[in-house]
Formats: structure tokens, C-alpha cells, sequence
């Protein structure tokens, strides 16, 4: 086995200097106690560019020991980073908390490794969790597992089901929430305080109304899994047809309803449901914690929440947008996913509104505005959001530039004059490397003509660069992790167990050459909350048995 050196560490205890002296950090308001460095969100430690940081093609070892803040404030932020956004190359060690479709963050922190020189594999099919249904409403990892909720089966009792992913095209149904006919969608999906949430309603925003001939949606509820096929019904919230959002903030779960209850939030809060209020009575599309602040999106209004019923609007149709469909933390930034012109915004600190660029169809004349952004997702340091009305994939590269990934679903018969024939990407989800993506049609209503092509209600699956993640909450005390390239292979360690492993491509040698800063605390995700030490970079892949005596012991000669 070819020896190991090590290349730079970082105590963190009194300062930002390493050992050597090579590659001391500069201090942008990071607090050391003596024992440790405290982040607070926007803090970090920022290493200037060296060349031996350019680790190429070599084996290397990274290793660093971190605890994050609990509850949850948002994105838990990246640990460590040296990527070059433009080139999409370099290397992330983050944490991260899914925002499953259009919900907000969950009370679960996940670990993720990725690194990348602007590799992009093949979409490849997952499979239909189930035959009948049309629209994938979310998809969220939980437990070491991915789950998906669906929009509607032909069979009423085969719709609002929960499928969790088994890998290649299989997946196993966990249950209906509920027994009531009237109840047709599984509407949000959320991993929060250590269980999975899920909130009924009705996708189809014809029949939620109340005017469809025939049919009276059922009252929203939210469940919580039991495990197998077993949903416990935490009761009816509001009189509201449809639970749109669900998030985790302040430890506590909050739910967003729609409009023809009148547009509550509601607070699960010692096992009561406690009414917040409405916005302004329109629809809660998202939920989003970001520090120490709540966000509501409705269709053209974002509100910050001060407590009780009080809720403050900060924008109200920015750049003439309809509706807001998404919000994401990306960058550190706040981002918003509209309609109709499919443009990604973002808030900046001064409060002014940036527009990045338009998703979907380009300005035509002979065409009506139809883009919608269903869905943003950050995955492996980059940001990628889900369009209508063809079902596309595109990911940010700069302001004004936005690459089409993929169409993944579509119809013979589609125009842009007809939304019946449109076709969604509502949910994505960073699952085990891969970027997950569900597809659906406009309405997410079963019916025997609406997927023509058995291209809609399927998952697929796209790998960008090689990443490994574990996603099962690492809890709120001090963890030990590492991550280890050798060869074509990529092992990530948590308190000195193996917990995930991939391997590159053939002839894809992921070169790690960009000369961007190394940040400690930050990165393309967002700025850490927690406090870190011991921060390493080895030259080789270390044995196992090194990374378990580290995480036993915290002792490490300098060559292995």
C-alpha cells in the first residue's frame, strides 16, 4: 500500500493558521473558544489558492470533526470547499437538509461529498411507483431511503400513497393516507425531527376547488409514517381542501394551506395544531426557514413571519411574475422558482430582486408566457430546477445562462396553447449522488388518455461528477468524518465507519485542478451553522483502520 502524508491541517482552536504554515486561513468572523471554531451562518475561513490544494488526479483523504446547531435554521450549510462554480470543477464536503417539492426544510441533517470537472452522465429510469398515476408530488430522502408521493390513481383507493424507492425500477407502496375516497393526492412530503410527514389533499386544483361535478375534495390532514403501510392521522387542519407545503422551523413542524380555507399556516406545537394565521389568503405555495426567519411564498406575495398571526410581505410580484412556485437557499442566497415567464430570482442582502435567467419556452409571440419553475434543487454544487410545460431539467451556471439538462416526459399531442397537454418536473431530490427527478402532467389527474407515452408520474435519475451521501440524520453531538478517493472509487466515513462508497465512470479521471479558494465553513451550498476542528487534507487514501483510530483517539502521525 503506497504511504500517506499529510498535506495541511487545521486545529481550529485558536485561530484559522495550519500547522505548517502553508496555508493559513484568513478569519471572515469566524469565534475560536480555544477548543473549537464557531460558525454563525455567514462566517468562514478562506484559504487562498496553492497549488499543491490542487489535488488533480491523486488519492486523498479528508477528514475533519464538526457539530452542527440544532433546530435547524435552514441549510446546515458546507464544511468544506474548493470548487470553481464557472467550470464546475473542484470539491464539496456539505450538510444538507432536503426541500422535497414544494415543501421547506425538514429537522434532519444529511452529509454529503461530491467532486466534479463537468462530468454529466445519462438520465436513467427509475420506474412508476405507481402504474395509474400521472404527477410525482415529492420525493425525499429519509432513513437511508428515497419516498415519493403520488397525485392520483383511476381507483381512488390506490391513489395518496407513498412508494419508497428499492433501486433500478422498484418500489414498495407504504401506505394511503387515509381511507376517504375524496382524498387524491399526497400532496407534501417532509423528514422532520426524526419521522416522515405527509399531507393529503387533492393536485388537481380543478377538483380542490369545489366546482368539479361529482366530487367534494376532503378537509386536509397530515400523517405521520408508522412504518409498512401505516399512516397515524395527526387530524384535519383548517377547512382547507389541500396541505401545499409542510417545513420544520424552530423545531417545530409548520403546514401551508390553500386558498379556499382562506390561506393558513398552522404550527404543530405540543401536539396541537396552533392557527398562525393567512398570509393574505391565497394559496401557501412554500415554506421556507432560513435562520431565523420563516418565508411563505402565495402566488404573487413572499411574507417573512414575526410571530403569532403577524405576517409581513417583502416582495409582491417581482419582475411582474404571477405566481411563486419554488424557493431554495442557494449561494446563501434566498431564490425563487415563477410564472409565467419561468424566471429564477434572487434576493439580494441590499433587498433588491436579480433575475437569472428564463426557464422553458423563449419569448414568442405566437405563444402564450406557460413557463413554470415547479421545483429548485441543489445537487453536488450546483443549483437545478424542474420547468412546465415540457417537463425539462435545467441547471444555473451564471446569471443569464441556464443549461437544459434533459426534457423528461411529454405527450404527442403537445402545444403550448393546450395545458392539458403540459407536462411537469415538480419533484427533485439530491439522493445518493444522483439527481433525482419526478414527472407529471399539468393537472396530476389519472384519466386513460393523459400519458400517452408512459413517460409521466416516473422517477429518473442523473449523475453530475461523483458523490457519495448518507442520508440518515447525524444527530446534534460532535461527529468525526472522512472521505477517501482511491482510484475510481470514493468512500465516505462517519465516526469511523464506512457509511456510503461510488465509483467513477471508466476513462473519467475527475480532475480537481480549479484555483478558487479553499473555504472552511462555506461554499456553493451555503455558510456553515455549527462549530468544527481538526480539519485535515491527506495526500492518499488512508486505511480504514487509520480513520477509525483518528475518530477513537484524534491522534494522527504525519505520514501513514
Amino acid at each position: 500500500m503506497k504511504r500517506c502524508f499529510r498535506l495541511a491541517h487545521w486545529p481550529l482552536n485558536q485561530n484559522g493558521n495550519e500547522k505548517t504554515r502553508r496555508f493559513d486561513a484568513e478569519n471572515k468572523g469566524v469565534l475560536f473558544t480555544g477548543s473549537e471554531a464557531v460558525f454563525n451562518g455567514s462566517a468562514a475561513l478562506t484559504v487562498p489558492d496553492s497549488p499543491p490544494l490542487r489535488l488533480g488526479t491523486n488519492d486523498f483523504s479528508i477528514l475533519l470533526r464538526f457539530r452542527a446547531d440544532r433546530p435547524i435554521a435552514g441549510s446546515p450549510g458546507t464544511l468544506l470547499s474548493k470548487f470553481d462554480p464557472t467550470l464546475r470543477n473542484g470539491l464539496a464536503f456539505l450538510l444538507a437538509s432536503e426541500t422535497p417539492g414544494y415543501c421547506g426544510t425538514g429537522d434532519t441533517v444529511h452529509l454529503q461529498f461530491g467532486l466534479d470537472d463537468g462530468y454529466t452522465g445519462a438520465w436513467t429510469d427509475c420506474g412508476q411507483p405507481e402504474p395509474e398515476n400521472p404527477l410525482i408530488t415529492a420525493l425525499t430522502p429519509y432513513e437511508g431511503a428515497l419516498y415519493a408521493g403520488i397525485a392520483d390513481a383511476l381507483d381512488p383507493q390506490r391513489a395518496a400513497h407513498v412508494y419508497r424507492w428499492e433501486g433500478g425500477t422498484q418500489w414498495t407502496d407504504c401506505g394511503r393516507l387515509g381511507n376517504d375516497p375524496a382524498c387524491r393526492s399526497v400532496m407534501s412530503l417532509l423528514a422532520h425531527n426524526g419521522h416522515l410527514y405527509a399531507g393529503s389533499g387533492c393536485w388537481d386544483w380543478e377538483r380542490a376547488s369545489g366546482r368539479w361535478p361529482g366530487f367534494k375534495p376532503a378537509f386536509a390532514r397530515v400523517y405521520l409514517w408508522e412504518g409498512g403501510t401505516q399512516w397515524k392521522d395527526l387530524g384535519q387542519i383548517g377547512t382547507s381542501a389541500r396541505v401545499l407545503s409542510l417545513a420544520g422551523f424552530d423545531g417545530n413542524l409548520f403546514a401551508g394551506l390553500d386558498r379556499r380555507g382562506g390561506g393558513h399556516v398552522f404550527r404543530l406545537h405540543n401536539g396541537r395544531w396552533e392557527d398562525l394565521g393567512a398570509p393574505n389568503g391565497d394559496n401557501v405555495e412554500n415554506l421556507l426557514g432560513v435562520g431565523s426567519t420563516l418565508y411563505a411564498a402565495t402566488h404573487q406575495f413572499l411574507f417573512q413571519w414575526h410571530g403569532g398571526d403577524r405576517w409581513q410581505p417583502i416582495a409582491e410580484r417581482p419582475f411582474d411574475v404571477s405566481q411563486i412556485h419554488a424557493i431554495a437557499l442557494f449561494n446563501g442566497r434566498l431564490h425563487l422558482g415563477t410564472w409565467p415567464q419561468g424566471f429564477v430570482l434572487r434576493l439580494e442582502p441590499d433587498g433588491r430582486w436579480i433575475n437569472t435567467g428564463r426557464l422553458g419556452l423563449p419569448p414568442d409571440t405566437a405563444a402564450p408566457d406557460c413557463n413554470e419553475v415547479n421545483d429548485l434543487c441543489v445537487h453536488n454544487g450546483k443549483l437545478y430546477a424542474g420547468v412546465i410545460p415540457k417537463a425539462e431539467v435545467y441547471r444555473y451556471e451564471h446569471d443569464g445562462v441556464w443549461t437544459l439538462m434533459g426534457r423528461l416526459g411529454g405527450r404527442p399531442d403537445w402545444s403550448p396553447f393546450n395545458y392539458e397537454t403540459w407536462c411537469r418536473v415538480t419533484a427533485l431530490a439530491s439522493f445518493d449522488g444522483l439527481l433525482m427527478a419526478g414527472t407529471g402532467s399539468c393537472h396530476g389527474r389519472a384519466g386513460p388518455h393523459v400519458n400517452p407515452e408512459g413517460s409521466l408520474g416516473r422517477v429518473c435519475a442523473l449523475q453530475t461528477g461523483l458523490a457519495v451521501a448518507y442520508h440518515r440524520d447525524v444527530g446534534s453531538g460532535w461527529n468525526s468524518v472522512a472521505v477517501r478517493r482511491r482510484g475510481r472509487r470514493l468512500d465516505l466515513f462517519l465516526n469511523g465507519l464506512p457509511v456510503a462508497s461510488a465509483e467513477s465512470p471508466e476513462r473519467t479521471p475527475f480532475t480537481v485542478s480549479n484555483t478558487a479558494p479553499l473555504e472552511l465553513g462555506n461554499g456553493t451550498n451555503s455558510a456553515f451553522r455549527g462549530a468544527m476542528r481538526d480539519v485535515q487534507i491527506w495526500i492518499g487514501a488512508l486505511p480504514d483502520e487509520t480513520i477509525a483510530e483518528w475518530n477513537a483517539t484524534g491522534t494522527m502521525g504525519s505520514t501513514v
